[in-house]
């Protein structure tokens, strides 16, 4: 086994090769896209600073809204404008996904759909997507599924009576639960807020996103190396113990599925796969044998880590959001009111009733995006796009945070103003195609409409029965998010205080 300062002199040395192949590259071919200068091997790395996103959107005032960059040995291509980035990634040439060690390490290889690429993320996308919409997304058991797990955290946020809550994955429990049930078919009970009474399912949830934004924040997913040489201060020991907590229980899952398993009665999406599984007989299809129990493994896992996180961080900003803006509050529910009254919760039906919630979701993903530079795409062929060469290799990045700040299309994005998206006489939700939380194209978020759904009804039913208020102790919270992958708000507080109309 080569020792690890061997690994890193043919890293550096590849770094270089690369490095000069690419800026070779770029000076014969003019079509390339401009971009800063940078540095040898390291690339414009250094540049990025503590705020990559704000960086990069300078940039794009000054090389324009289709640039290149380098980071370490990674050619990238960043896109800057909405409607490019619909056009680009809906382009069969950019549905790859980067080789980067540390990524693939979550996925234990090109397996599942988030890294896969090719004809195996095809197949295995079109199953995903299949089974659970019949198995939940689009059906209305799902609903009374969210609904059960909003009624508990309605009743925990009763019982702290108006005492602070502090507004820290607050809502990943009720979220897991809800798609945990979808895709195993297991409910898990909801114990309260206290690490100490969590079940396996949500410790581990609890200890993937740390160990993914400790590993952003040490540079690991630009030098993956450093694995090599400091895995504990780099993140790296961390990532792999969350990621084996995860994988270690969807094994689990899918050993308990396979004991039970009856394929006449497929009871959520493990047993629809391993059905899928007991058919396949071409060995070389992604569902054959133990690589499609592999796929399924990671498939689950993959489910898991992005429904969890990303609908738990936006119904956090929410609250930090509203409790800020007391106005944005008591015209949405004014609007709950008149749609439900106080005699039951809100339901999916109530939608079109209710257009302010939705414009109240858009504007808080406007305001604070949360993932400013996107999942990473990679070209896997040539593209002559928009007057450019985009290599085949390269890294795409869509820069939604430019997108969602800047003042040439927004006007005054700084302003915090749900109604830019409603029509004049408020009915009506308006898309824009600047705010793109779930990604565009051939690899949009699978689990869009989930997501929507729950933030929906958790929204809709906790300004229902609550005044969300600021914590006087902290009556003046930082919007500056922590910055990583995902945009985290900092830590806040809040008080629950119970309507006149449920007292």
């Amino acid at each position: 086994m080569a020792l690890p300062i061997t690994e890193i002199i043919w890293t550096i040395l590849l770094a270089l090769t690369l490095y000069i192949f690419y800026k070779k590259r770029k000076a014969k071919n003019s079509a390339y896209p401009p971009g800063p200068p940078g540095l040898p091997i390291i690339g414009n790395l250094l540049q990025l600073g503590n705020v990559p996103h704000k960086k990069m959107m300078e940039w794009s005032k000054q090389y324009g809204k289709i640039y290149s960059m380098h980071l370490g040995a990674e050619h990238c291509i960043v896109l800057n404008d909405p409607k490019i980035i619909k056009e680009l990634l809906n382009d069969i040439s950019t549905t790859g996904r980067p080789g980067n060690p540390v990524s693939l390490a979550v996925s234990e290889g090109r397996y599942g759909i988030v890294n896969a690429e090719g004809k195996p993320w095809e197949a295995q996308r079109r199953f995903v997507l299949r089974t659970l919409r019949d198995f939940g997304f689009a059906k209305r058991s799902m609903e009374g599924m969210i609904l059960e797990e909003v009624s508990s955290f309605l009743d925990w946020m009763e019982s702290k009576q108006e005492a602070p809550i502090q507004c820290y994955r607050l809502f990943n429990t009720a979220v897991v639960n809800a798609l945990w049930y979808i895709v195993t078919g297991e409910k898990n009970e909801w114990r309260g807020s206290d690490a100490d009474s969590k079940s396996e399912l949500l410790r581990v949830a609890d200890d993937f996103m740390p160990s993914i934004q400790a590993c952003v924040m040490s540079g690991l997913f630009q030098a993956p190396f450093l694995r090599h040489i400091i895995p504990n201060w780099s993140g790296w020991n961390q990532l792999q113990r969350a990621v084996q907590g995860i994988n270690g229980l969807c094994e689990k899952v899918i050993h308990r599925h396979k004991a039970n398993f009856d394929p006449s009665t497929p009871k959520d999406f493990v047993d629809e796969y391993l059905i899928e599984i007991s058919k396949t007989t071409d060995p070389n299809s992604s569902f054959y044998g133990k690589v499609g129990e592999q796929n399924l493994k990671i498939n689950v896992a993959d489910l898991f880590e992005g429904g969890n996180e990303t609908t738990s961080t936006e119904l956090c900003w929410i609250m930090l959001y509203l409790s800020q803006y007391p106005a944005v509050q008591k015209k949405l529910q004014a609007e709950i009111d008149k749609a439900t009254g106080s005699d039951r919760l809100p339901a999916l039906s109530d939608k079109n009733s209710i257009p302010y919630v939705e414009a109240i979701i858009q504007e808080v993903f406007r305001s604070s995006p949360l993932i400013p530079l996107g999942v990473p795409h990679k070209m896997i062929a040539d593209n002559h796009f928009q007057g450019y060469l985009l290599p085949e290799g390269a890294t795409v990045i869509a820069n939604s945070y430019t997108c969602a700040k800047d003042p040439e299309i927004w006007g005054d994005p700084e302003t915090f103003r749900p109604e830019r998206f409603l029509s004049e006489d408020g009915t009506t939700v308006l898309k824009h195609e600047a705010v793109i939380p779930f990604s565009v194209g051939r690899r949009v978020c699978i689990g869009e409409t989930l997501a929507r759904d729950t933030l929906f009804l958790f929204i809709t039913s906790i300004f229902q029965r609550f005044d969300i208020l600021p914590d006087p102790d902290n009556p003046d919270p930082d919007f500056e998010p922590e910055v990583g992958i995902l945009m985290v708000p900092k830590l806040f507080t809040f008080i629950a205080r119970k309507r006149n109309i449920f007292k």
